[in-house]
């Protein structure tokens, strides 16, 4: 896919490199349901990539849900300290036996070599819950923990450098054949949006495109600011976001998105809910994996 027909949006952000005329791009998959096992002794990048590949996985989908850290690393999103990007990390923060509450990653290659990316919230021992970018060669599991997976066939997220953004980004690559014996294996597309694209209004477009009917959609990714159904409008320029709940059905003959996140911006500010549609670009990217629902299949 290439141009996605937007609308004014409400907010834009200037990256430091020419923009591409891709502004979605869109890899068809196979996917389906599995746990795995996160060993300790390790950070989370092996933990994860181990739990797949001892499934003969090289990655996937990973939702984490109470998850005890011995070590939990992260960043928050911040202002970039110089023209080369047009948004940064804050300084390392370190939360000793803090839990991961909930979040998601995409696990994929990097330099040839397993890699993830992961958003979520996180509390530590006193209490507090905070949000961010999860890092991988840092963070370490507490204790043995099975966690809910997607396994994806065909296709995998692989890091390239983006000229546009002047970032490594996950790339939605073509693996070998999607094939699979698995029975709950559906139809699939794994994807990423580029900048400001409107989010909700891409995936809707990705699904008509593949002729996706109903579908759940899962994935992490940035927005600049963020307007809810609920009339919440941010503006903060760069955050770090995770899909709570996404959906596509049909509405009046149309695919409709939608998409409840967990968000937290550059000033720290903590927010969740249902995205407007029409009215939310992307900062730097969206890592997408949309399903097809079986019924719809």
């Amino acid at each position: 896919m290439t141009d996605i027909e937007e609308p004014a949006l409400p907010r834009h952000i200037v990256h430091p490199g020419p923009a591409t005329t891709e502004r979605v791009r869109a890899v068809e998959c196979l996917a389906w349901p599995v746990r795995i096992t996160l060993k300790t002794g390790c950070t989370i990048n092996e933990a994860i990539a181990q739990g797949f590949a001892e499934q003969g996985l090289e990655g996937g989908y990973v939702r984490l849900s109470q998850v005890p850290m011995r070590s939990l690393n992260y960043v928050m999103p911040a202002a970039a300290p110089d023209e080369s990007h047009a948004a940064w990390y804050s300084e390392t923060y370190v939360m000793p036996g803090g839990v991961i509450l909930d979040a998601a990653l995409h696990a994929g290659r990097r330099e040839e070599k397993p890699f993830l990316h992961c958003h979520g919230a996180w509390q530590e021992p006193e209490g507090r819950i905070e949000m961010g970018h999860l890092l991988p060669f840092e963070a370490e599991v507490l204790e043995e923990t099975i966690v809910d997976a997607i396994a994806i066939s065909g296709a995998l997220f692989v890091t390239r450098h983006d000229t546009e953004t002047n970032f490594p980004l996950f790339n939605p690559e073509k693996r070998p054949d999607a094939v699979t014996t698995e029975p709950s294996a559906s139809r699939a597309i794994l994807v990423t949006v580029r900048p400001n694209t409107d989010l909700c209004r891409a995936v809707e477009e990705i699904c008509s495109a593949f002729d996706i009917r109903d579908a759940q959609v899962h994935g992490l990714g940035s927005l600049v600011g963020a307007d809810y159904e609920d009339g919440t409008s941010l503006t903060a320029h760069a955050s770090e976001l995770y899909i709570r709940n996404g959906t596509v059905t049909q509405q009046n003959g149309s695919c409709h998105a939608a998409l409840d996140i967990a968000m937290v911006d550059l000033t720290g500010r903590h927010s969740h809910g249902l995205l407007k549609r029409g009215l939310n670009p992307v900062c730097v990217t969206a890592e997408i994996l949309i399903v097809e629902s079986k019924h719809a299949a």
